[in-house]
């Protein structure tokens, strides 16, 4: 799919994307869509992102998927923006109209320096704070705190990060005040 769209510079995008509300989405500079990426939300990307190859990101066009600069996701990353909501009793999936369905919208964000790791997926509301990370195959249902390590399913903190001034001299090398 040929992406007709402005972007910042040094954007990329594999050929084999679906991106639904294209019109309603932004991307800085020096970002990377790989092969396989699919959405139905709308994206508010930052600078140096990358998006690995066959990531989903499902919710509607009433829903959001931020990520800001520098953050991630790997191979085979599920973000859910919306869902049905399965506990009301309520009708349930795409082809039902909307008036007989409960309907989970809410908004995603990976704040930055954050990523998810290969396979791991995010359910809707949750943010990603500043620096954390989610290791492969987690669940993560819930916020996290700053530069934490985040694993399991439910995803839980095992440890810190570190110093995370080392991110923002290399961010600031790169041309960034935050």
């Amino acid at each position: 799919m040929e992406l007709n769209f402005k972007h910042g510079k040094d954007f990329y995008s594999d050929e084999d994307v679906y991106i639904k509300h294209i019109d309603k989405c932004s991307f800085g500079n020096h970002v990377a869509i790989d092969k396989g990426f699919y959405t139905t939300t709308k994206l508010k990307i930052g600078d140096y992102v990358h998006i690995a190859a066959y990531t989903t990101v499902i919710g509607s066009g009433d829903t959001i998927l931020e990520m800001e600069h520098f953050s991630g996701i790997a191979a085979g990353g599920k973000i859910v923006c919306g869902s049905d909501d399965f506990s009301t009793g309520a009708l349930m999936n795409p082809q039902v109209p909307r008036k007989y369905k409960d309907l989970i919208l809410e908004y995603v964000k990976f704040e930055k320096f954050s990523c998810i790791g290969v396979n791991c997926t995010v359910m809707p509301g949750v943010t990603l704070a500043e620096g954390s990370v989610v290791g492969a195959n987690s669940l993560l249902t819930k916020d996290t705190e700053p530069w934490t390590i985040y694993v399991g399913s439910p995803a839980r903190a095992i440890k810190s990060r570190g110093d995370y001034k080392k991110a923002y001299k290399y961010a600031k090398e790169l041309g960034y005040e935050f």
